[in-house]
Order: C-alpha cells, then structure tokens, then sequence
C-alpha cells in the first residue's frame, strides 16, 4: 500500500461501504461463474475457488491481527494464510460457492466491528505477518485492496468465459 492511497485519509465508515461494496461485486461474478467452473484455473493460475478461499485466509489472519492488537498480545507474524493446506482446507470446509461467499461476509462484519474498536488507534504501527503496518493499512489491506484484486479477477475471468463460445456436443 502506498502512503498516497485515498484509503488513508477516509473515513471508517466509507471504507466500510467500499468494502461491502468490493465484496458484492465479487459475490456477484462468483455466482455468475458458477459451481460448474469454480474449480477452472484463472487469469492468474488459480482457480475462483482457491482465490476466495484465499481471501477468507487473509482476511481470518487480519481478523487475529487486530483481535491481537486489541488485546495487547503480539500478532501472527508468519503468512499462514499462504500456507495451500490452510486454503484448501477452506476451500472444501465450505463445499459451495455460496458457504465461501457466506464466510467471507461474517469476516467481513468481524473486520469492521474491530476496526470501529480500534479507530482511535489506527495510526498505531505493529510488527504483522505483513511485516511493519499501522493498523489502518491492515484494515485496508483486508477490507479494500485484496477483495478488490479479488473482484477483478473474478470479473476477467468471467468475461473470458462469456467471451467463449459454448462447445457442441
């Protein structure tokens, strides 16, 4: 994150709008993509599935950040999230696109009522799994950024496959 981005500057309660929003937009080109193609590989290798799985990893990860923060304690330090055991083992504990879309959402709520705990201390800088980050830009990183890159790829991924025509049988 860039120390220019508009994020820094907004208010919680935008952030959490543009979060929402970001999650709805992927949700969106998710189930548009369907169960069918939710295992095919996409634009960056992996496939929808892994990459919202993914994102529940990271965003469970920021969650015990801030929970940590919260209560005094030093934070993960190590990219679990990354760890492909951990996303698969999420991947398949919520068997449908719409289990991965439910969780998402509850950690999405979890993020933001931490974030309202901890907005007076958000310039406040912890050593995380991220490396040295105030607690606004875990906050971002988590609601904003990744659930962005998120909703594109799903949204070019999607187009790619509107853009294929069908095969006959």
């Amino acid at each position: 994150m860039t120390s220019t981005s508009v994020f820094n500057e907004m208010p919680l309660e935008q952030l959490e709008e543009v979060a929402g929003e970001l999650q709805r937009r992927a949700g969106i080109a998710l189930r548009r993509i369907g169960e069918a193609r939710a295992d095919d590989p996409g634009p960056e290798g992996d496939s929808p599935r892994q990459r919202i799985a993914s994102l529940i990893a990271s965003n469970e990860l920021a969650i015990t950040t801030l929970e940590a923060a919260t209560a005094g304690a030093d934070p993960p330090r190590t990219r679990l999230d990354l760890e492909p055991t951990a996303v698969a083992a999420l991947m398949y504990g919520a068997p449908t696109l719409a289990g991965l879309l439910g969780r998402l959402e509850q950690n999405r709520r979890i993020l933001a009522s931490l974030a309202r705990s901890l907005e007076p201390r958000f310039s406040e800088v912890v050593a995380s799994a991220w490396g040295e980050r105030s607690l606004r830009e875990i906050v971002v990183l988590h609601a904003i950024e990744e659930p962005a890159r998120c909703a594109q790829s799903f949204e070019e991924q999607l187009a790619l496959l509107e853009a294929t025509p069908p095969h006959d049988a």
